[in-house]
């Protein structure tokens, strides 16, 4: 079978101002992934793709998933995928069995370093090349963000709330995370806490940094915990990893009557955060004012685009990078908009 070209359309997104994630740590910018003319255009093989996949709850994991499974399927490869469910036991026995059905290649989205980077090790003896998205696996290709400038972007616009809300101070800066995700990309919260401590000389002891786990209902409770904890804070920015822990931090700000003390920002533009900022958009009444976008609906196209030029064996760095823009309550129905866009000129 003849495979088709994967026509990638980034290029128009960025140029539109569409802007998740471990990088490497060596990287020096989010240069996004080109596509080039595959030599698997001009080949009669059908490559299979083993797509790990840790779960498929969150917006976010559907997305990445949907559009691997679609573009796959767009260029004839054959697709076989698990959900391990954050279990490494679970992910080392599903990608063996990725393995006997044939993988040509495993793309895995587990966010497990040790654990990645130990089957990546197996796979290579196999002569299995391994593509991780969003944490680092050694061994392993990377797609995924530059957690640490994506951080310091969203640190920038959070700056701008502080300078409009607070007058320029700031207090505390809460990090609501999931320590078990690895220290990359906790990056996406320390790149917030940099621009901020060097614009307003906040102590450490007043960067607080509370690991909810991966558990929603804990990222909620521990934020109001440290509310109740704190009656005299007034001038707070709260950092979530992703939008699960910014809702569950906004939740516990409103339920606490809060609003006027905090500042939220995140990562992922799931449809919480976007749904959120489109309600306020005319009042900018919410504490929860950005979101990091690295479209999620992309990820499948540049993803398979990756896996086919490693498999046709041309050159592929080992990081490639998605853009990363910051949507606001001030662009939210543009973002919208543009995304959606793209979003059916891919159908």
């Amino acid at each position: 079978m003849n495979k088709k070209l994967v026509k990638m359309v980034l290029g128009a997104v960025m140029t539109a101002g569409l802007l998740t994630g471990c990088t490497r740590p060596d990287a020096k910018n989010d240069s996004t992934s080109s596509p080039s003319d595959s030599a698997a255009a001009q080949t009669n093989e059908a490559y299979s793709i083993g797509y790990s996949n840790m779960q498929l709850k969150e917006d976010f994991f559907i997305t990445v998933e949907s559009g691997i499974r679609s573009a796959a399927e767009d260029v004839g490869f054959e697709y076989n995928t698990t959900i391990s469910d954050r279990d490494a036991t679970k992910m080392k026995q599903n990608i063996e069995a990725l393995v006997t059905k044939g993988a040509d290649i495993i793309i895995d989205f587990n966010v497990m370093a040790e654990a990645g980077s130990a089957i990546a090790a197996d796979l290579e003896k196999e002569n299995i090349p391994m593509l991780s998205i969003d944490c680092v696996y050694e061994g392993a290709y990377f797609f995924g963000v530059n957690n640490l400038e994506a951080g310091r972007i969203l640190g920038e616009t959070a700056a701008e709330y502080v300078e409009s809300k607070f007058g320029g101070e700031v207090e505390y800066i809460v990090n609501v995370y999931d320590a078990a995700s690895g220290d990359e990309v906790k990056k996406r919260n320390d790149g917030v806490v940099e621009i901020l401590q060097e614009k307003y000389n906040v102590a450490d002891e007043n960067v607080i940094w509370l690991d909810c786990k991966q558990d929603d209902v804990k990222s909620q409770t521990m934020t109001k915990d440290w509310l109740n904890s704190h009656p005299e804070a007034t001038k707070v920015v709260f950092v979530g990893q992703n939008d699960d822990r910014g809702y569950a931090i906004n939740a516990a700000v409103n339920g606490e009557s809060r609003s006027e003390d905090a500042i939220i920002v995140s990562h992922n533009a799931d449809p919480a955060s976007i749904e959120n900022l489109q309600k306020h958009v005319e009042d900018k009444d919410s504490a929860w004012v950005a979101t990091a976008s690295y479209n999620s609906h992309l990820y499948g196209q540049q993803v398979i685009n990756m896996a086919e030029r490693i498999l046709n064996g041309e050159e592929v760095e080992q990081s490639e990078y998605t853009k990363v823009t910051i949507v606001t309550l001030d662009n939210v129905e543009e973002y919208v908009s543009e995304r959606d866009q793209v979003i059916e000129s891919l159908q």
